[in-house]
């Protein structure tokens, strides 16, 4: 999930964009320090705040800054990465709430299936 969260590239400066970056790092923040301490599961309500923070700052660069969304949304780019993160974590989301879990477990997450396109 951490490469998902890459943060943008510093010559995207739309305020949209600052947006994701803080969401992206609060993000590997959250995952760092849950690898450190060998947490096994992440809390659904703390999923779905990343996916509405993503949403939110993703619609607003689309809306605000279109050529930067335009370019960056290509394939392999950040912009690309936290499309397919906020998918994955949406997923994710909706699983726990039709099973009625509070916590995901982290080896349940099918992370390579996003990285490496599979949607």
């Amino acid at each position: 999930m951490t490469a998902l969260a890459a943060p943008p590239d510093g010559t995207a400066t739309s305020q949209a964009a600052d947006g994701l970056r803080s969401t992206a790092d609060e993000i590997r923040a959250f995952l760092a320090e849950a690898d450190e301490h060998g947490t096994e599961t992440v809390p659904s309500e703390v999923l779905h705040e990343w996916r509405n923070a993503l949403t939110r700052f993703q619609r607003e660069l689309e809306q605000t800054a279109p050529d930067e969304w335009s370019r960056w949304r290509l394939p392999g780019t950040w912009l690309d990465s936290h499309l397919r993160l906020r998918s994955l974590i949406a997923h994710e989301v909706g699983k726990a709430y039709w099973d009625d879990r509070s916590k995901i477990r982290y080896a349940e997450i099918d992370i390579e299936r996003y990285l490496w396109g599979a949607r």
